[in-house]
């Protein structure tokens, strides 16, 4: 994989090897759910950027057989209905990358076909309910 700007210097980028791709898409999808996604595709032929599912709710990564080769695909839930989903399908990818970011995570992902698809993953503050619990105010009792 070349580097790029977005990977040129960090140190904190690594590959993950093609034999553990399958693991690694199960694990990185139970620890991110919920995370909001930009994903942009940058082909080198074409010189063409396109910029997809800007901050939409991470549900899935996945990677699955399309007749002979590989395709790893990205689901992103499009809105707060939980039924309504955004598929962005990555054909032949030949390397993978992932990078630590302050505040979140980035794939950089390459294909045999030229393009370079690299996947922002940025980190939503939740609540802490069991905080709120036990430093909250007690419930009346009834006075």
């Amino acid at each position: 994989m070349s580097k790029t700007a977005h990977t040129a210097g960090t140190g904190r980028e690594r590959e993950i090897a093609r034999r553990e791709w399958e693991a690694f898409c199960l694990q990185f999808t139970q620890n991110h759910q919920e995370w909001l996604v930009d994903v942009v595709t940058h082909d080198e032929s074409s010189r063409k950027t396109s910029d997809e599912t800007p901050g939409l709710p991470f549900e899935a990564l996945i990677l699955h057989l399309d007749h002979t080769d590989h395709v790893l695909s990205i689901m992103v839930r499009k809105s707060d209905a939980l039924e309504e989903h955004v598929y962005r399908s990555i054909p032949a990818p030949r390397r993978m990358m992932i990078e630590d970011e302050e505040g979140g995570v980035r794939l950089h992902i390459e294909s045999t076909n030229g393009t370079m698809t690299i996947i922002r993953f940025t980190c939503v503050a939740r609540p802490d309910y069991d905080a709120a619990r036990t430093h909250g105010t007690p419930p009346d009792r009834g006075k």
